[in-house]
């Protein structure tokens, strides 16, 4: 009996434990009431409504859901995210700079069949930032144009390996 109740007692510890999310890394925030995310290099504001759910792995990575859940813009920060914004492979590419920080926003097709596409904006001089999302709805490009368009950097680091 006794062994039963400690078996039991240490399935319960390590399967709470493996379920919830790690906070936030102390160089990264999220508020939901204005919409912004900040992360050591800079900053963007989503549209109102969303929520933020980290990613289970010790990546910055994770996920914004829209109010009605139908949209989810992931992000993947960090030097091994590479860069999901760039010139191979899209169908659209576009580079422009914000306070001397380059932004790159690229379209492709994405997943079985192609039969979706790849939305993204990275952020390469800015700890490799990414932000993506999956769609067969070209409308729903506009979150990434607007997050884009909303980039605030902090610093700038111009020869970082994904922005090479």
């Amino acid at each position: 009996m006794r062994i039963t109740w400690s078996f039991c007692i240490v399935c319960i510890l390590l399967g709470s434990s493996c379920t919830q999310r790690p906070a936030l890394p102390p160089s990264t925030s999220w508020d939901q009431k204005s919409g912004v995310f900040r992360w050591w290099e800079g900053q963007v504001s989503l549209p109102a409504g969303f929520t933020h759910q980290r990613g289970p792995s010790d990546r910055i990575e994770g996920d914004f859901t829209s109010p009605d859940g139908a949209l989810i813009v992931h992000h993947d920060i960090g030097g091994y995210a590479g860069a999901y914004a760039n010139r191979k492979g899209a169908l659209v590419f576009e580079q422009r700079m914000v306070d001397g920080a380059r932004v790159w926003t690229a379209q492709r097709k994405w997943g079985v069949g192609r039969t979706k596409t790849l939305v993204a904006v990275t952020f390469p001089d800015n700890g490799c930032a990414n932000f993506f999302l999956e769609t067969s709805n070209s409308e729903d490009a506009a979150v990434i144009d607007a997050l884009a368009r909303s980039f605030r950097p902090k610093a700038t680091k111009p020869n970082s390996p994904c922005g090479r």
